[in-house]
């Protein structure tokens, strides 16, 4: 398990292109994408002590909810590095799953069905615009979901999904042109 400023770094690294410690505070106040990740990871951190520790943590999380409009549940799981462009409106539900490199942009839901089990979504992902991710289902490594897709069913490693209901438009990594003769 990565320590807490490892992952800030990582966190760090997705939104804004550095990882320098030194830029936290100035990316934290001009970055909102860094600045929700990184609330939300305070909240955890807090959640993990003592009962005013805990109390302090859901007042971080309530205030980031409202200060991004992002609601990231604090027992969803979330790997380093989660790119948040516009983070507005996007609904993380409490079992909810993310590999590292995952880019998320505005309202986007990850969410479950009945069932009690939340997505799995694989590391380098990209969901767009939108895009609902419903069910116990899992989403591949580097697969891209499309703007306003409704996705129910597992999506393979390198596809991409799209439509409503979704449906796979390419499965496996793209072809490499042919190199053309010189």
């Amino acid at each position: 398990m990565m320590k807490f400023w490892d992952v800030v770094r990582a966190d760090l690294r997705a939104n804004a292109g550095h990882a320098k410690m030194l830029k936290l505070l100035p990316t934290f106040i001009f970055n909102p994408g860094f600045a929700a990740i990184f609330l939300h990871r305070v909240a955890c951190r807090l959640r993990q002590g003592g009962v005013i520790r805990r109390r302090l943590g859901l007042l971080v999380w309530r205030w980031n909810v409202g200060r991004s409009a992002c609601h990231i549940n604090l027992d969803s799981d979330i790997a380093p590095g989660l790119f948040l462009p516009h983070p507005t409106g996007i609904v993380i539900g409490s079992g909810a799953r993310i590999g590292a490199g995952t880019t998320i942009y505005q309202s986007v839901t990850i969410g479950k069905t009945a069932s009690p089990q939340y997505p799995v979504i694989g590391a380098d992902c990209v969901l767009y615009p939108n895009a609902l991710v419903i069910g116990p289902l899992t989403i591949g490594d580097r697969a891209i979901v499309g703007a306003g897709t409704v996705v129910l069913k597992d999506v393979p490693a390198d596809s991409v999904v799209a439509g409503n209901p979704g449906r796979l438009l390419r499965v496996g990594k793209a072809e490499e042109p042919a190199a053309r003769p010189a």
